[in-house]
């Protein structure tokens, strides 16, 4: 992730993935997180829908995106 926001396997709660987006700013980075059950992040057929709610929520449809696993 970019400078000044970084995650490890303690920021994510037991049972999920922290997906996080980030959009770069003038003056600032803004980012967003998703906490995302682990059982329905598996399911490839749902998760460009995470990846859609992330990066809308974080105002950038390109935004990359961090997926946290704390396993």
């Amino acid at each position: 992730m970019r400078q000044g926001h970084q995650h490890s396997r303690g920021d994510v709660v037991t049972g999920t993935v922290l997906l996080c987006a980030t959009r770069e700013l003038p003056g600032g980075m803004q980012w967003a997180h998703l906490p995302v059950n682990r059982d329905l992040w598996a399911e490839e057929a749902l998760r460009e829908g995470f990846r859609v709610r992330v990066r809308r929520t974080v105002g950038d449809a390109a935004a990359p995106i961090e997926v946290v696993d704390g396993s």
